[in-house]
């Protein structure tokens, strides 16, 4: 585990240094990255997808099947290696410097909220808020591919959202397994924040 997270952790800091990003902090094997320009976001995550399918990952991850190398019809490589999920959503945060590291850190709402969109996706899937989709301009729009993928509800927030998958045309033939977007309180299956019993499933 140590040899593949060393070489995630190379691949995600080399496109982070790429696409003008910066490392806030990481949290166990995940990265916690912020851009002031949402393209450069979007680029980083649907360029990460691509890059990882081509690094040398140990025998041993290859050979499971959540690591295997797979291929679509036409030959093209869709999965190989480590299965990354990213979530990217877009507003404003407190900053502030940590006293030990004398790097910023970033605390909201909007950061919360990116988190729990990353929570939603699959590995080897880059979802996007509602947010972000409408704040990405042409140019982005012509560059990937997006679909919608689901109506979502979280905690703390009234009603359901609309997360939208993203990524580079190379990899349109990626597929996930189906599920119901909406989640459920697992008590009366109403919504996960549910009026009904005060359920709190997300």
């Amino acid at each position: 585990m140590a040899e593949v997270l060393e070489v995630h952790n190379a691949v995600v800091r080399s496109l982070i240094a790429r696409h003008s990003g910066y490392e806030v902090k990481t949290i166990g094997d995940s990265f916690f990255v912020a851009f002031s320009e949402l393209l450069n976001a979007v680029r980083f995550a649907t360029q990460l997808q691509l890059e990882l399918l081509h690094v040398s990952w140990p025998e041993s991850l290859l050979a499971e099947r959540d690591g295997s190398r797979l291929l679509d019809d036409d030959g093209v490589v869709l999965w190989c290696g480590l299965r990354v999920r990213v979530g990217i959503h877009v507003g404003s945060a407190r900053v502030e410097v940590d006293p030990e590291t004398l790097r910023a850190d970033y605390f909201g709402p909007a950061v919360n909220f990116a988190a729990r969109v990353e929570s939603k996706a699959l590995g080897g899937q880059v979802l996007l808020s509602e947010a972000a989709l409408s704040l990405l301009d042409e140019q982005a729009r012509v560059e990937v591919v997006l679909a919608e993928v689901g109506l979502y509800a979280f905690k703390g927030i009234e009603g359901t959202q609309t997360l939208y998958s993203v990524c580079d045309a190379a990899l349109r033939g990626r597929s996930f397994p189906a599920e119901a977007q909406l989640l459920l309180c697992n008590r009366c299956k109403g919504p996960a924040v549910c009026p009904l019993c005060d359920g709190d499933d997300s």
